[in-house]
């Protein structure tokens, strides 16, 4: 029985340690300025610049940000959000992407993976949780729920 709950301690400091070390160098407060216009043509900051709001890196070649699809889509469509696809091939490939998986999403293309690494991302999927100031109070890397996503954003909002 103890050398059962040693492991489990064990394996719930490693989890918890790993989540410190993925989210250490996440931006918080005024989030980097985005500069590019989502594959629509719109001003990508003004679509978080107040919150609550959510920021989302994800990536097409990415399982679980594929398993997050359906639930982004939900809380996007009753929160103001952007989402910025990382090294997801050019505009044209990245909007047939969007138009196979149908998926409505004001998206900004980092091809490049620049835009990332100014956010301090090392993977995806990322979310920054953005408050009605417009500063970043929440961080998550990884599988985040629907109702993991909604309680952070309500969280943002009562700022």
């Amino acid at each position: 029985m103890a050398k059962k709950l040693g492991f489990y301690i064990f394996a719930a400091l490693f989890i918890f340690a790993g989540q410190f070390l993925v989210n250490q160098d996440l931006v918080s407060g005024t989030p980097p300025p985005i500069v590019q216009t989502t594959l629509a043509g719109e001003n990508a900051m003004q679509r978080i610049s107040k919150g609550p709001a959510v920021l989302y890196f994800w990536a097409e070649w990415c399982g679980i940000c594929r398993s997050m699809q359906g639930s982004v889509s939900n809380v996007l469509r009753d929160y103001p959000g952007l989402t910025v696809a990382v090294r997801s091939g050019d505009d044209s490939a990245l909007q047939n992407y969007l138009n196979d998986k149908q998926l409505n999403w004001p998206v900004v293309n980092d091809n490049n993976g620049s835009l990332g690494q100014r956010y301090g991302i090392k993977g995806v999927p990322a979310i920054f949780f953005i408050n009605a100031t417009g500063d970043i109070v929440f961080t998550t890397v990884g599988y985040t729920s629907e109702w993991g996503m909604r309680f952070r954003l309500w969280l943002a909002g009562l700022d």
